[in-house]
This record gives C-alpha cells, structure tokens and sequence, in this order.
C-alpha cells in the first residue's frame, strides 16, 4: 500500500504583543519598555513612528489630534506650540485638509532638531507672548496672529489673523500695537503692511480667500457679510463679499449637504430677485482658477458701472 506523502507542517507564527496601555495612544520608548516592548518588537508591523522618538499602534489613524498628542511626548516643556498649530489649539482651525504637521518655537540655542511632521523654529518670546493650555505652552491669539502674518506666505497669513480677530480673540488695534512695540524681528515690515488687509467681519477661512483673490486681482476691496434688504428695509440675505453700489455679491460655497444648499439657492434667489449680481465661488475656483474669478468680478462691475 503507497503511503500518502506527509504534508509539512508550518511553524506557528506567534502574534505580536500589544499592551492595551499603548494600543490607543501615542507613546514614548520609555513606556514601551515599561510595558514590556523591546527595542525590536517596537520594528514589527503592530507599531509605526509618529515622530522619531514617538510611536502609536498601527490602528490608529491619522489625524491632527494624533500628531499634537505626539509632539507634546516629543519636545521639551520649553517648547511653545506656535503659528497654526497654535491657532488650532486657541480653537481656529484654518488649515487645509491633510496639513497635519506641528510648528514649535523654541529659544535661541535651545531649538530642537526637525523631524518629519515636526516644524521646528527660532523665535524670541517674552514671557506674556505664551500661555499654558493643558500643560502645554501655546503662543497668545495676539502673538500668533503676529507670527502668521509674518511668516505665512500668500492669503494664508491674512486668513488666521481674520479667524481670530471674528472670534474676538484679538482686535486690529492690538495688533497694530504689538507690531509697533516690536523691533528688529524677521519679516516685521511685510507683516504689518497686511494689517490693512485684516476683517474680523469675514466668517470662514475660504472666504477670506476669496476676498484676497479679488483683492490682489486688483479689484476695489468688497464689502464682508453685507445686509440686503427690500426698499421697506426687510432682511432678505447676508452677501458673504458685496459692492453694495453696484449689487454685484460674490459667495463662496462651501456646502456639503443638500438642505444648506437648498438654501443657499433661495437666498441667492432673493437677491437676484432684487436686482443683484450674484456670483458664485467653490474651492476648485478659488485655488484652480483665480484669474478667471477675479475676470469675472471685474466684469460684472463693469457692466453695472455702463448700465448705472
């Protein structure tokens, strides 16, 4: 009688460890070893590295709470949460989707090396310029609107100092007097020409986008959240931007669900209903094809200014 040939029997893998302590949260080698991770167990496949010294189970996704978590594990309590970082934690988040890196200053010679996700800076702060916000020191409103506006590029440094300012964490003459106490500070100048630029009246970040676009387009700066009324004075809609002397509004929408556009669609209605322009702006506008918005503008006004 033949035999059936024996089938090889394969070594059973065992699963990696994972110490519940750690499975949810971001952690340090110190606690890993704590909990009884090794060096080489923390290279298996159940762990990636948030940072280079910080680690977080590979089932937790991504996201800018995460990230934050991790960099108070990695910098030194001297460090101070700063720029966007800091806006977001003052509860202003103004960044786009998918920036999840953490800006922290630091004092000269006391700055941290840079790490992947990890934005690292030199800056001189005085004692009131920082504030502790669960034991971490976050730069003040005034002091990160002071730092954005100098250090951002494009719309993007216009844009916090408007989130804050609507949020009356900060006012336009506070900062006006803080960049004028200052001296000898990098890009001071280029950040205190903005100021003018500045409207706590303006309501969400892409708004203010799209004001700037107009703006650096070379148009005449419009009205942010103009009141349209009927002759009799009844309310009828807000224009997010407007030029109230021709009735050109423009809009950025930003709706996501069907019943906010369905309203927005008879708010805008009403306004063509009384005679208005109402031009109508998305992201893929704003960041695509700025020039074709900013031509579009123009021309309506100009044809209000013929026909006026």
């Amino acid at each position: 009688m033949q035999l059936a040939p024996r089938c090889a029997t394969l070594p059973v893998m065992p699963h990696p460890c994972v110490p519940e302590a750690l499975r949810g949260r971001p952690f340090t080698r110190a606690e890993a070893r704590a909990a009884g991770l090794t060096d080489k167990a923390l290279e298996s496949s159940p762990w990636r590295q948030v940072f280079r010294t910080v680690w977080v189970h590979q089932d937790v996704p991504d996201s800018r709470e995460l990230r934050l978590a991790a960099a108070r594990l990695a910098i030194p309590e001297y460090g101070v949460l700063c720029g966007l970082t800091a806006a977001w934690v003052l509860g202003v988040d103004v960044r786009r989707e998918g920036d999840l890196d953490v800006h922290v200053g630091f004092a000269k010679g006391r700055r941290i090396r840079k790490r992947d996700g990890l934005e690292v800076c030199q800056e001189t702060l005085d004692e009131s310029d920082w504030c502790l916000i669960d034991g971490v020191r976050v730069t003040t409103p005034l002091r990160t609107a002071f730092d954005c506006l100098r250090w951002l590029r494009g719309a993007e440094r216009v844009v916090v100092a408007d989130a804050l300012a609507h949020e009356r964490l900060v006012s336009l003459e506070e900062l006006r007097a803080y960049f004028a106490s200052k001296r000898r500070l990098r890009n001071l100048r280029i950040g205190e020409a903005l100021l003018d630029l500045v409207d706590a009246k303006s309501e969400s970040p892409m708004e203010t986008r799209t004001r700037l676009v107009i703006i650096t387009g070379g148009l005449p700066r419009p009205v942010a959240q103009w009141e349209i009324r009927t002759p009799a004075g009844t309310f009828v809609a807000r224009a997010d931007l407007a030029y109230p002397e021709h009735k050109v509004a423009v809009e950025y929408d930003g709706a996501w669900h069907w019943a906010q556009r369905r309203a927005d669609d008879r708010r805008r209605a009403a306004m063509r209903a009384l005679g208005w322009v109402v031009l109508v702006y998305d992201a893929d506008d704003i960041y695509g094809d700025p020039d074709r918005v900013v031509a579009e503008v123009a021309a309506a006004l100009r044809s209000r200014r013929l026909a006026g």
